[in-house]
This record gives structure tokens, sequence and C-alpha cells, in this order.
């Protein structure tokens, strides 16, 4: 082992969370002159093609995170908020540590500054799509006095820059510092999150802050009096009852060798959306994750589905999932910036040596009548299915395990995917 080596912990915090905005409006009725003017994400060809790769990289992740499980648990993850905190972890990174997080990210050789400029430009527009819809994104680079770190200048102007980052300088033997870190986390979460950790690591160099906040409702609320509770299948055949919510809506549909999709949109209806992705008979969640790609579930999903009236029942439901977002990473390349005796973060300090010692994800997700509302954590030491076709109308029951994917349009950026698996 290498003298003078810390480790540093990265916590991400990506948050989704429905808008409690009243509607007066009768059910099912949209007032499109009342809907705010969108905008789209204006991104270079090359930035196109990273989002692209972004995707590759959310599924690849999503596919890694839950590789083995076996305990039919509800999952959710937040590859984009992941794609943030690489993305500033290659800023400090040189050598083998920067290629593979380069090359996980799909970036291959491209330099810093294209991927900085890249993630600068998702930070700043995609608040902008919908003014509907209401998304934000924070970080911070707090540093552990009492190991004198000296942070390069490069580094911390790149925060500042690209990723809008502040600095702070906190004792980590204190207590009020873990109660500005679980302030900054309050603040940055609406709430959602009010505590953070339970207690600081006194031998960590530094923390690495990230949170994405998003608010929304359906485009076409669900009405609560027309939830009810109903049979819900699970993949090994078990039931439990469940709140379903229910309603009529022309919606867009799509079907796959392996599922059929949903498209539910938030907001003024264009830019930000929930895909649900149904296991069609004798398939499995498993399944459908195993034969997403990025020509699949773009194709179905919002490319090539069908406009129909559909009959649509959807679960109310909530659950949390935590990921070992280290080990995934690990399975699809990243493996030098976890080794104490490998990583290269030369560019993020002047005077310590630091590796990645544990990289984790704490999600949760909410889904009723208003909207959608999520949240995901990810800390990391640097030390049934009805669906069926009658005439012209198409019934969409999710009665039984789903993924789903939420996702914004004109860029095609994936922030969220998970599966429900039932309620326990």
């Amino acid at each position: 082992m290498r003298k003078g080596l810390y480790y540093f912990a990265i916590y991400v915090l990506a948050v989704v969370m429905f808008s409690g905005c009243s509607n007066d409006n009768h059910e099912g009725d949209i007032v499109i002159d009342m809907l705010p003017k969108t905008r789209s994400v204006d991104l270079t060809q090359e930035q196109k093609e990273y989002v692209k790769r972004s995707n590759e990289f959310a599924l690849n992740l999503y596919k890694a995170v839950i590789q083995g499980q076996n305990d039919n648990k509800s999952t959710i993850v937040s590859p984009f908020s992941a794609v943030y905190m690489l993305g500033m972890l290659n800023d400090g990174s040189a050598g083998k540590t920067a290629e593979e997080i380069s090359a996980v990210l799909g970036f291959g050789k491209d330099g810093k500054q294209a991927i900085n400029e890249f993630c600068k430009a998702m930070i700043e527009q995609t608040p902008e799509a919908d003014p509907s819809v209401w998304l934000q994104t924070a970080n911070c680079v707090v540093v552990n006095d009492k190991q004198h770190i000296e942070l390069q200048d490069q580094f911390v102007n790149d925060i500042s820059k690209y990723y809008k980052g502040e600095v702070m300088t906190l004792n980590f033997a204190s207590a009020n510092s873990l109660n500005t870190i679980n302030n900054w986390s309050d603040q940055h979460t609406d709430g959602m999150i009010p505590t953070l950790m339970n207690q600081l690591n006194e031998d960590a160099a530094m923390l690495l802050l990230n949170a994405i906040s998003f608010k929304a409702t359906w485009t076409e609320k669900f009405d609560e009096k027309d939830t009810q509770i109903e049979t819900f299948t699970k993949e090994d055949g078990t039931t439990e009852s469940v709140k379903m919510m229910h309603r009529h809506a022309i919606a867009r549909v799509g079907e796959g060798s392996d599922f059929y999709t949903l498209l539910l949109p938030y907001g003024s209806g264009d830019k930000w959306s929930m895909t649900i992705f149904l296991p069609k008979e004798g398939k499995t969640v498993s399944d459908v994750v195993n034969s997403l790609d990025m020509s699949k579930w773009s194709t179905y999903a919002y490319e090539y589905p069908s406009t129909r009236d559909v009959d649509i029942k959807l679960p109310k439901f909530e659950g949390s999932y935590k990921a070992d977002v280290k080990s995934a990473l690990q399975k699809m390349g990243v493996e030098s910036v976890f080794d104490e005796d490998k990583a290269d973060l030369s560019l993020i300090s002047k005077n310590k040596n630091l590796y990645v010692s544990k990289m984790e994800q704490t999600a949760a997700i909410e889904v009723n009548e208003e909207g959608t509302k999520t949240s995901a954590v990810t800390v990391a030491e640097l030390g049934v299915t009805d669906f069926m076709v009658s005439g012209d109308k198409v019934f969409f029951y999710a009665n039984q395990p789903f993924v789903y994917i939420i996702r914004e349009a004109s860029s095609g950026a994936v922030f969220f995917i998970g599966t429900y698996q039932g309620n326990t």
C-alpha cells in the first residue's frame, strides 16, 4: 500500500418528486393553450451522441446493479446522476483511471473539456425544457480540514464552471459538520432526504455531493375516486392487494418482442415522461431488462408507438432500493479508481493520493394520482399482465411486475430506471 494515500467519500443525491399543484379542470381535460411553451435542449451533434452513449451506460449500469438478484425486489437507480458524478471524477483523474471512466460512459478518448461541456449543457438546459416541470442540480465538494487537503485550482474552477459546484471546509470530527451536510441534503432535496448520513468518517479526506431534484405532475392526473384495491400477481405466482389507479386516455402504446409499452407524460406533455415496460405472457422483468438496448427501448417506447384509446391501470406504489454502484462499475470495467494502489486522482488534490473505497446508491420512489416522487443517494468513499385490444381500445393493466424509465424527450436522456415487483 502506498504511504500517504487517502480516501474520500462521494455522495450523489438524485431526487424526483411530484408537484402538488391543484388542477381545477374537469377530469381528463387538457387545456392546450394554457400549458407553458416548452423548449428543446440544444446540444451539438457530438453531445447528442454523448446522450446516446449515456443511455447505453444507464442500461448497462442498471443491468449490472441487478445482476444475480433473485429476491424479486423492486429496484430504482438514477444513472444520469452517476453520469454527472463520474464526469466530476473524470475531471480530477488522469492516466488509466481517466481512460476507464471515460470508456464506461461511452466517451472514449474524448477530452475532459468535451465531457465537462456536455455535463454543463445538460445541467443548464434540462431545467428549461418544460417550465411546468421543476428540475434542479446541485454539487458540493466538502473538504475535511483535519486531513489538510489542498485542492487543485483547476479542479475547483471546473467544478464551479461546469457543474455549478461549491466548496466548503469542515472538521469531520465535529457534530456540527454532520448537521451541515444533512442540512445541505435537506435543502437540495426539498426535504425528501433530511438525514443523508448518521455519522461522518473522521479519516475521510473529502466528500463530493450531487443532488438532482425534479417535480412534476402527470399531464393528465388520475382521479383518487377511481383508485381501488385490486390483485397484483408477483413473478413467483403469489398475489397481494394493491391500490390500483385507473383512467382512460388517448396515449402512446408500443410493443417489443418481450414487452408492451405505455408512455405517460408529465407537465406540458412533450418533454418529460415515464414509460412502462410490461412483460408479455411468460416473460419476466429480467427478460425485459436483458432485452432492452438502445435500438429496442427507444424504438418501441418513443419513436414508433401508436396513439390509441387506452384503459390504464397502474399501481399506486412506493418503495426504496440500495444499490452497490461500486460493484456494478467494476463489472463494467471501472477498476483502478477503486484500487488504492492504482487510482490516479492527482488532478483533485495537490498533496494527497486519493481513491474511491465505496460507492453506493440508495433510492426511493412514490407514484400516485398526482405524479411521481423519487429520490436516490449514491455514496462513494474515496476510502399480469392484462394487455388486450378490443376494437379501437387498448387495455393496459399493470397488475404484474414491470419496468419503468423516466426520461427527457428533446435530449433523450434517461434520468431514472427501475422495476416494480409489488409492495413487499
